[in-house]
């Protein structure tokens, strides 16, 4: 620590003449193919090696990518996008076959994709992923090598937004028709994005340089990124101020806890609000949370403003809404009250008695994932529920892994969970509640009025009804409360004096390709 202290003071001394970047990845991508890996640290490597027909900004508008232009249908179910002249890493053409074959084989329903449903606003896609249909039914056509035709379902304001998320992101068909493993290794690996993949060493380094080949090459300052995996956070952040990562942050690594609970030194970390919450999903397949007001005992008994400024301590904004702030136009209002606890006594007492069960008939468990923060949260809501409402909550610390098999087989009581926005429209956390089947619902809730608010929505006649419909549907499932947030996310670095262009979107994305080094 005093290492770190007199580093952050000073800097370190040595020089750099090449634009190569050092960052910490805390783990193994789950896999560096676009449509298979859908994991926070994944998606940034996916952004990185891959371009899409369109690109997200910082600032949430898009910009041509691979396309370089669009058209839309007068009754906005048709879009037809014109691809430029832009070349994968081998020298080959960029093709509209390369999207098209990418997007239906994430609907095959034996594929392996677990955002296939980001595509359901497509024709027959969602049939199609349930083998209802063939894939050639779906709304998804090349015209020709350079003109890709997408058929929608209905009108989705938010369709071009997901067009730019990570799993819209191409792959080369011919070689995955080739080498099915092609993403296992440097050997096969084809991208068109930014970057190549160069080296990687399993559970220590993936290697990426500047993909010569790629639309914008003149503009990408990085020569070579180094994402060393290192899985200790005393070791991160000693090398971090020894000067060997030039970036240290979420969601490629995390932010060592020391640093949390020390005002001096958590004045060196730099805060970007994302559209990512840590949220509790309660099981509303099993007794007790089967009833929407025991649900609601256990949200409003929460303190979120303590445990934002005692425990998570990065300056998070407590969760009185479902959807994130950096998905809204400003000054959204709160939709119900933090640390209510006389109403939390109200709720458990009605609940009791629509139940006909006593405080200690309840036999509730609380899983969560291992870290130090998320220990303190499960022991703080443990405490916070036998005080407020004098129900005794087991406490379970599972790995990842686990937390999310038990979530899809519904075995547990109370989870906590975290989700970042795959595109900037609040659509994205919306729709994960329309089906209790669905790996995103963790809540297994589902209601018909709920789902009739979500297409009043997508049948809307302007923007302005759409996000009104919008907001119902949220405060429907605010009252309802098969989920509960604690708080709205920021993404927090340590970002050395000399790296410069650093940018990341609300939804996460960290720009790469516009960030350079200075001499120092």
């Amino acid at each position: 620590m005093c290492l770190f202290m007199a580093c952050s003071k000073i800097g370190p001394s040595m020089s750099k003449t090449e634009q190569n970047l050092k960052v910490n990845l805390k783990k193994e991508p789950v896999s560096l193919d676009p449509r298979k890996g859908n994991d926070m640290a994944a998606s940034q490597l996916h952004f990185m090696l891959f371009e899409g027909l369109l690109k997200l900004n910082p600032d949430l508008t898009l910009s041509p990518a691979q396309a370089k232009s669009y058209d839309i249908s007068d009754d906005r179910k048709t879009y037809t996008f014109h691809l430029g002249e832009t070349t994968w890493s081998d020298g080959t053409a960029v093709t509209a076959y390369d999207f098209e074959k990418s997007w239906k084989s994430m609907l095959n329903p034996v594929f392996p994709c677990p955002d296939a449903y980001l595509l359901y606003s497509i024709k027959n896609a969602k049939l199609a992923k349930k083998g209802e249909v063939p894939l050639y039914q779906v709304g998804i056509t090349s015209k020709d090598a350079k003109t890709l035709v997408v058929e929608l379902e209905y009108p989705a304001p938010f369709f071009l937004q997901t067009v730019a998320s990570s799993v819209f992101l191409p792959v080369n068909f011919q070689l995955d028709a080739k080498e099915p493993d092609w993403a296992g290794s440097c050997k096969n690996f084809i991208s068109n994005g930014p970057f190549i993949l160069k080296e990687w060493k399993l559970n220590q380094e993936i290697v990426l340089e500047k993909n010569s080949r790629y639309r914008q090459a003149k503009e990408v300052k990085l020569d070579r990124l180094s994402f060393e995996i290192i899985d200790n956070e005393s070791t991160v952040l000693y090398l971090y101020s020894s000067g060997h990562f030039d970036l240290v942050g979420t969601p490629l690594s995390f932010i060592p806890s020391m640093l949390h609970h020390d005002a001096e030194k958590k004045k060196l970390l730099q805060f970007f609000p994302v559209a990512t919450t840590k949220f509790l999903a309660f099981n509303t397949a099993n007794f007790p949370f089967n009833n929407a007001n025991i649900r609601r005992a256990f949200a409003y008994a929460i303190n979120r403003k303590e445990i934002v400024e005692h425990i998570s301590q990065l300056s998070q904004k407590e969760a009185l809404t479902v959807i994130p702030p950096a998905l809204l136009p400003p000054g959204q209002p709160d939709l119900f009250t933090d640390n209510d606890q006389i109403q939390a006594k109200e709720f458990l007492q009605k609940g009791l008695q629509e139940l006909q069960v006593r405080p200690e008939d309840l036999n509730i468990s609380f899983m969560y994932c291992s870290s130090a923060v998320n220990q303190s949260i499960a022991q703080e809501l443990q405490d916070r529920w036998l005080k407020i409402l004098g129900v005794e909550v087991n406490l379970e610390n599972i790995e990842f892994k686990l937390l999310h098999e038990r979530s899809k087989k519904a075995a547990f009581s109370i989870g906590l969970f975290a989700w970042l926005a795959d595109y900037s429209d609040p659509m994205n956390i919306l729709e994960r509640f329309q089906d209790k089947t669905s790996h995103r619902n963790y809540s297994k809730w589902q209601n018909e009025s709920y789902n009739l608010l979500l297409q009043q929505a997508l049948n809307a006649s302007s923007q302005h009804a759409y996000l009104q419909k919008v907001k119902e549907a949220e405060q429907f499932l605010v009252d309802e409360m098969p989920i509960t947030g604690l708080y709205h996310d920021n993404y927090v670095f340590l970002i050395q004096p000399h790296v410069e262009g650093f940018a990341i979107s609300p939804l996460g994305h960290i720009y790469f390709d516009k960030i350079s080094l200075k001499p120092h």
